[in-house]
């Protein structure tokens, strides 16, 4: 045996330990060459490795080899090697199951890197790591029978998914069912349902008479046996298996298309019957380590039926193990939180992350006036009924209608953030999910953007984050589209299970989780491994690729529903014409085209309209420019493709990931180009509205030109590579293909061309000021930036002044403002000018706003001409925070 260890450690007889000295034992055997490792048949020289886990004897001598204490905390391990000799040993210690699986799945990735060349085992630098966000889960989506049904019994599939998880430091697969629709009530979508109510296709009940018709007992029985050897596996390997079950009833009398109606289920014994279906499955099922639920009506319990939670709760109260509870956070109150408390388990509220969307890593100092409380809502008062009618448009919507009585009524601000949730003195953890509504097809690798997740994954001490993978929402409300999932016509470039081509995500997304300081040559060994001289240029292609749709999510954001927008395979939304109701005039103020639309964020960032109007009307830029953001998304689409086409011409016989690759980099850096120059042309169409200068309206002509040329890239790209109809719901702005977007488009420039020859009158101002004007736009430059000094604030006393100083990078005299709040997105932002007082600028949180069971967080304005700069701001690669954040002394 080459991995020489103790047989009498208790660890390193535990379950996620002998596999993973299997694996590697497997991985070794495999790279050497030769069936007797260490001997002389092998054809590479594999080194002694020692492992441990006990504190003693090897471990202080990994201790000195590293120069440090070693690591002890749960999932930690250390990595050294005794000299620099290729026969030097490898000395391994970790403290527990989990820490030993990462450190051993770790040499074996390297080893998996290593061409002929490489040396897996250099190990000049010790490896030190230790777990940053406690949970690092990942949610894997059943929607439909055709797309889902062979990767949920394909076993082959299953061991190399979570071998993945694992030596990527993932330690949760959640196995979602029941996302298929957006609500459960007289839904006309409603057809494929396998899974969609998971218990009859899992488990008969003894004392119901309750199945899914169509659904022979030998297959309910195999889908049973594949859940217990998912869970089984993904235990084995030290992963938490969580079991999400999103819906818990819908109306199966309205529903004459489902495939596979339900029968026997009434509101008299639904209860009851969920209860008694679900300890069936944690008894049948003994590797469940946890349950993910939605509690709001779109599980198919209406809102504030407290009774139907105390009873189905009693299954988990009563399970022979503990079970981790997770709760989505949509429309959670009290009470209901009281009675999952009630259970004696540990409970999770897991709100979303940005909405249904991605964003930048930072959680958005504000939410949509949309999502605010009824008290907040000001000129949209109207907002409430006018959205219930979307989330539930059936034609006995008034039967229904106060189902949703917390999501969009007393509660709606947790629709789409933390909300309220991080009050100091919680009974319960957080965990936030990244919706799979940005991006759903294209390849995603960003290292920055993922350390930034990873250290907001602890947010206010939160748990931790899920990632609804790639291809989550594939073939979703029964629509599959056309082709097989991964949605290749060429299918030279398909890999052998659909989520192999999204290896550098899981190993970007998983490592940055648990380490958000995690040392760049981890993914640069696989950008090597994987495209030789080409790998720098496609780590940086890829990686300015893949902040574009965050990016553009934030910024412009017509609504926060996955179902309607749908920014990768973007429906145009007009810049001249009135939005129609669906897919985005229905959460905008009127009159609603592009140039009015806001951000998801728009405490921060502000709308094309709203900037011309400031510049129109002389007044200052508050916040960030629409047009900032435009030379952001400008850079990073020059960056990317500049790259990968460099990258191309590098390649002679480019390999099928390369070419997966550079794909998907090409079509997201021509949607950063096409997003950055609509902006720029809404801004000077609004001006246009505003001022009636014909220079505004031909300029905005020719930046809308420039953006269909950028969307013509994409189209071009498309073709021959990906499927005509990639659909993820009926809807034609959720299925389609780039290039079959074009004609939208070009409608749109041809309306913006009419009506820009047509007279105008003029209004504000003259010609020569207007085209001043246009000026300062065609010359816009100011990244809105400011090098400050200042040591954020450590800590604050509950009911004292938080007293705040900065000293700006900038000429005295500027206005400078302090901005702050609590960390509670129901709540307004404050704001008081800051005092210039011996070379510094100074501002006070008041004592009476201390006296809070919440953090606080702020940031610093300064006017600079006729815009503000920000600090911090946003940084150069978009990963950080834009304020600060201050916990209450414990």
């Amino acid at each position: 045996m080459i991995l020489q260890f103790d047989e009498r450690e208790a660890i390193l007889q535990s379950g996620p330990c002998q596999w993973a000295i299997s694996e590697l034992e497997t991985c070794l055997l495999d790279w050497s060459g030769g069936a007797d490792l260490g001997g002389k048949m092998d054809r590479r020289k594999v080194p002694a490795i020692h492992l441990t886990a006990a504190p003693e004897a090897i471990a202080n001598h990994v201790a000195r080899l590293i120069g440090a204490d070693l690591p002890i905390t749960p999932e930690s391990f250390a990595i050294a090697r005794d000299g620099g000799a290729p026969e030097a040993p490898i000395y391994v210690y970790a403290c527990e199951a989990r820490g030993v699986a990462y450190a051993l799945t770790e040499l074996a990735a390297r080893v998996r890197c290593a061409g002929d060349a490489a040396d897996p085992f250099d190990l000049q630098t010790p490896v030190v790591e230790r777990a940053g966000a406690k949970v690092r889960s990942v949610s894997r989506c059943f929607q439909s029978v055709e797309h889902d049904l062979g990767w949920f019994h394909d076993r082959d599939s299953w061991i190399k998914y979570l071998t993945q998880l694992v030596t990527h430091r993932f330690n949760r697969l959640s196995l979602t069912f029941g996302m298929q629709y957006n609500y459960p009530y007289g839904n006309e979508f409603i057809s494929d349902v396998y899974f969609y109510l998971a218990y009859p296709f899992l488990v008969s009940v003894p004392g119901y008479d309750v199945s899914a018709v169509g659904l022979s007992n030998a297959e309910r029985a195999k889908n049973l046996k594949t859940l217990k050897f998912v869970a089984r596996e993904a235990r084995r390997r030290g992963l938490d298996f969580q079991l999400a079950l999103w819906t818990q009833s819908y109306d199966f009398d309205d529903c004459p298309n489902a495939n596979y109606r339900i029968r026997g289920l009434t509101a008299e014994n639904r209860a009851a019957y969920c209860r008694d279906a679900l300890a069936t499955i944690l008894r049948e099922v003994p590797d469940i380590s946890g349950l993910t639920l939605r509690v709001h009506v779109e599980c198919g319990i209406p809102e504030g039926d407290y009774a139907f939670w105390r009873t189905y709760f009693e299954a988990v109260s009563g399970a022979d193990r503990v079970i981790a509870l997770d709760l989505h956070a949509k429309g959670i109150d009290d009470e209901l939180i009281d009675i999952a408390l009630a259970t004696g388990m540990p409970l999770t509220i897991s709100p979303k992350y940005m909405a249904e969307h991605m964003g930048l890593p930072y959680h958005q100092a504000s939410i949509r006036m949309l999502e605010r409380p009824a008290s907040h809502a000001g000129k949209t008062k109207d907002t409430p009924s006018r959205v219930r009618d979307t989330l539930y448009s059936g034609a006995d919507h008034e039967r229904h209608a106060e189902k949703w009585r917390f999501s969009e009524g007393s509660r709606k601000f947790m629709r789409y953030s933390y909300g309220d949730l991080l009050r100091e003195d919680r009974p319960y953890d957080l965990l936030f999910r990244i919706w799979p509504g940005t991006q759903r097809v294209l390849l995603w690798g960003d290292p920055a953007l993922a350390r930034g997740f990873g250290r907001n994954a602890q947010f206010c001490g939160a748990g931790g984050i899920e990632l609804c993978e790639p291809l989550s929402f594939r073939g979703r409300m029964g629509v599959v589209g056309s082709g097989d999932r991964d949605g290749y016509t060429d299918r030279s470039l398909a890999p052998e299970h659909d989520w192999q081509k999204y290896a550098c995500t899981y190993r970007i997304w998983g490592r940055s989780l648990y380490n958000p300081d995690v040392d760049a040559r981890d993914w640069r060994r696989y950008m090597a491994a994987s495209f030789g001289d080409a790998g720098t240029l496609c780590e940086t292609a890829l990686a300015n690729a893949s902040r574009i749709l965050p990016l553009v999510t934030l910024v412009h954001s017509p609504t926060a529903s996955n179902n309607s927008y749908w920014p990768e395979m973007y429906e145009n939304m007009s810049v001249v014409r009135e939005a129609p109701y669906l897919p985005y005039g229905y959460e905008l103020d009127k009159p609603a085209r592009f140039g009015t639309v806001g951000a998801c964020d728009p405490q921060l960032f502000m709308s094309p309209c709203d900037f011309a109007t400031a510049l129109a009307g002389g007044a200052s830029i508050r916040r960030f420019a629409p047009l900032t953001c435009a030379n952001w998304l400008s850079e990073l689409a020059t960056n990317a493709l500049t790259r990968i086409t460099e990258a191309r011409r590098s390649l002679t016989d480019p390999s099928a990931e390369f070419r997966r690759l550079a794909t998907d980099v090409a079509i997201q850096g021509a949607i950063g180009r096409f997003f950055a120059e609509k902006i720029r042309s809404a801004v000077l169409w609004e001006f246009f509205l505003l001022t009636g200068e014909p220079r505004a309206a031909l300029e905005a002509v020719e930046f809308y030109g420039r953006a269909r040329d950028a969307w013509r890239i994409a189209a071009d790209e498309c073709k021959t590579i990906y499927e005509p109809d990639l659909a993820f719901g009926p809807h034609p702005w959720l299925r389609g293909r780039w290039d079959d977007r074009l004609p939208a488009i070009d409608a749109d420039l041809a309306d913006m061309t009419a009506l820009s020859r047509e007279p105008r009158v003029r209004r504000f101002m003259d010609g020569q000021a207007a085209r001043a004007k246009i000026a300062e736009i065609l010359a816009w430059s100011d990244d809105q930036r400011i090098a400050c000094q200042h040591r954020p604030a450590a800590q604050f006393s509950r009911g004292q002044d938080l007293a705040i100083s900065c000293i700006a990078g900038c000429e005295t005299g500027h206005s400078g403002y302090l901005h702050y709040r609590h960390v509670d997105q129901s709540e307004d932002w404050l704001s008081s000018p800051l005092k210039f007082e011996c070379g510094a600028y100074i501002g006070t949180i008041p004592a009476v706003y201390t006296d809070t069971a919440y953090p606080l967080q702020y940031y610093f304005e300064f006017e600079v001409g006729n815009s503000s700069k920000f600090f911090p701001g946003l940084s150069e690669d978009l990963s950080n925070d834009p304020y600060f954040c201050v916990r209450k002394t414990a």
